[in-house]
């Protein structure tokens, strides 16, 4: 497959694995990382390519499929030198997406050249090496391997374009119509929900979720804006949701390509309302939750520190879509704060506790009607 196709597509992936690592305790035995969680949603909605589709064929007939999921793991078609110099036929027979890149396996940089059912070379192609298009059925391109290559392999994609509805964990190859398009989905329980909108060309993209309720669609954030290269895609990209149906609208320049999709993973209820029955968190554990846009009420957690000896710190991390969450930290007996942080989008704080052994109590609020997303707590 083209280097530089993969490279987009797994924007994704690579972003979910930067992420920062904080645990989710499933049970007193068994904890998982966030890191490791947000990888696996990752790997869900992006296959990697595993067996080739084809030898020497010099016809490609492309087969339509609604998303980039439902793809057979495959990586392209391969040639060997006896086809230096000679055409290949890609036949697109639906309508839909077409994805044709093609690569020289001794040199990536060598792509061949494609040209149009009118026998017009086309430009696109010759600058990535790849033609992301919405197509007409019946569509014919030919694409000229190189005259020097010991091997070649040339990818063929074809998806459904403007899908109204999604499925979980599926990840769709779309273009835009410049105006909103909607892409609906549904989540069945509270969760954390990785929605990434991301733009395969130069060209920004627009985007917001939305929720259903009675008196119509409500937005639970700001329009947000995402490009190729934009760092903050993580960030972005997760949710906290409660139960229910949701769209994200999405506007980018007609004809211009981008992904979307969606992962959730539910997260049940484990907080605590009220002080007196904070959650405890144990030495070197860490927790996770999540505020939907409906929850409202602040949560409270502890620690006990046994001894004033060793150095302990209390560390919080946040994954804010929209709004903000207040953090203040307690010591028992007193009803002076600590410390108190205020955090949005991605960030880590990581305090020392300097008044001795004893309980330590963590308040989590909520700022803002809209705020969503996930935080993490942990004793070390």
């Amino acid at each position: 497959m083209k280097k530089r196709w993969k490279q987009l597509i797994g924007i994704l992936l690579s972003a979910v694995i930067a992420a920062g690592s904080f645990g989710i305790p499933v049970s007193a035995k068994d904890r998982t990382d966030l890191t490791d969680l947000l990888k696996v949603n990752g790997e869900k909605i992006l296959k990697a390519g595993k067996k080739v589709s084809g030898k020497n064929q010099p016809e490609i007939h492309v087969k339509r499929y609604r998303s980039l999921s439902e793809i057979p793991d495959k990586d392209g078609y391969a040639y060997n030198s006896s086809w230096q110099g000679k055409t290949v036929k890609i036949y697109a027979e639906q309508a839909g997406v077409l994805m044709i890149a093609g690569e020289s396996d001794d040199d990536g940089e060598v792509f061949g050249t494609l040209y149009d059912a009118s026998g017009k070379e086309v430009r696109e192609y010759q600058k990535e090496g790849a033609l992301i298009k919405s197509v007409p059925a019946g569509t014919v391109y030919s694409l000229r391997l190189p005259n020097k290559c010991k091997s070649f392999t040339v990818e063929a994609i074809l998806t459904m374009d403007h899908v109204k509805t999604m499925k979980s964990d599926d990840l769709y190859l779309q273009t835009g119509s410049g105006s909103y398009f909607y892409h609906e989905f549904t989540v069945k329980k509270r969760a954390m929900v990785i929605q990434p909108s991301l733009p395969l060309s130069g060209q920004g993209l627009s985007y917001n979720i939305q929720k259903k309720t009675k008196s119509g669609w409500k937005k639970l954030s700001k329009v947000k804006t995402a490009a190729v290269s934009n760092e903050k895609v993580l960030v972005q990209s997760i949710y906290g949701l409660s139960k229910g149906s949701y769209r994200v609208a999405v506007k980018i320049k007609s004809g211009q390509p981008y992904m979307v999709g969606y992962s959730p993973t539910p997260i049940p209820k484990k907080y605590r309302t009220r002080k007196s029955k904070a959650k405890k968190i144990t030495l070197d554990s860490q927790m996770i939750d999540l505020y939907t846009d409906t929850e409202k009420a602040s949560r409270w957690y502890r620690v006990n520190r046994k001894t004033a000896k060793k150095k302990r710190y209390i560390e919080t991390a946040v994954f804010m879509n929209s709004g903000k969450v207040k953090i203040t930290i307690y010591k028992k007996g007193s009803k002076k704060p600590l410390k108190t942080y205020k955090l949005s989008g991605q960030k880590e704080k990581k305090y020392r506790l300097k008044n001795g052994a004893g309980t330590y109590y963590i308040k989590i609020s909520k700022i803002g009607k809209n705020t969503n997303g996930v935080y993490s707590i942990g004793y070390e």
